[in-house]
């Protein structure tokens, strides 16, 4: 399995742990970037109040989109982490 892969799945099973499965649940997928990267994601959300995708380009670069933060830049998954757990 890929760091990737393994991020993904760590990001998917707390945010179903928190209960962010508001009206399409957790989604997982595999992209392709503007500049032709493959990426990994998890799309979670809670009802009108947040809207949440984290996007898994390698271990050391996770984009994090929010509706309450915008987009922030995290070069570890224990920094995305912490991040998360203040949502």
């Amino acid at each position: 399995m890929s760091a990737s892969k393994a991020i993904q799945d760590r990001v998917y099973q707390w945010a179903v742990g928190k209960n962010f499965t508001a009206t399409y649940g957790v989604l997982v997928s595999e992209q392709m970037s503007k500049a032709g990267r493959k990426f990994r994601s998890v799309t979670f959300g809670h009802a009108r109040t947040l809207d949440c995708q984290v996007c898994i380009y390698g271990s050391t670069f996770i984009l994090v989109r929010s509706s309450r933060h915008g987009e922030q830049l995290f070069r570890s998954e224990s920094d995305m982490q912490a991040f998360l757990d203040t949502l």
